[in-house]
């Protein structure tokens, strides 16, 4: 049984898993409907106005953000929502469709959870580095993991291809 069980793989699909799992759906989207479902109880943090008051006063100390992003926020944040979701659900997809086990010829949802990471970490790079913020520098390591894991997935799947 665990010859079949891609080690390899199964790091990257834990990776990804768990942090956009929290990120996403448990800090946005579990944050949020707690908020509209019990208002009195709810951290007020991670309801949307906690997440409107940190974020837009995020942007609000850049004067160029301030102009650009802070106006926009109830636009940007919910497309920000489903790209943190992206990674996650991908993820699922790529556990469903068996892409652990070592005779998984290429692993598309995998790649595609990867990029779909890469891509929302360039996202809320770009808005942390326009207004200046601290998160900016988990953001440009978290960038850099996200191009090792693309190209390590390719390796991988270059290497299975070859075998």
């Amino acid at each position: 049984m665990f010859k079949k069980l891609s080690f390899h793989i199964i790091p990257v699909q834990i990776f990804l898993g768990i942090f956009w799992f929290k990120n996403g759906f448990i800090d946005k989207v579990c944050g949020i409907f707690n908020g509209l479902i019990s208002p009195a109880t709810a951290y007020h943090g991670d309801t949307w106005a906690g997440w409107k008051e940190y974020i837009v006063g995020t942007w609000d100390k850049s004067q160029v953000a301030h102009v650009v992003l802070s106006p926009l926020f109830d636009a940007l944040f919910p497309v920000l929502i489903i790209l943190q979701c992206l990674p996650f659900i991908f993820i699922i997809v790529s556990i469903l469709k068996l892409e652990f086990l070592t005779d998984a010829n290429a692993r598309p949802w995998l790649m595609k959870s990867a990029v779909a990471s890469l891509f929302v970490t360039s996202v809320m790079l770009f808005s942390q580095t326009l207004s200046g913020a601290s998160d900016g520098e988990y953001l440009w390591h978290l960038l850099a993991a996200g191009m090792v894991l693309i190209m390590y997935i390719k390796n991988i799947n270059t290497i299975i291809r070859k075998a």
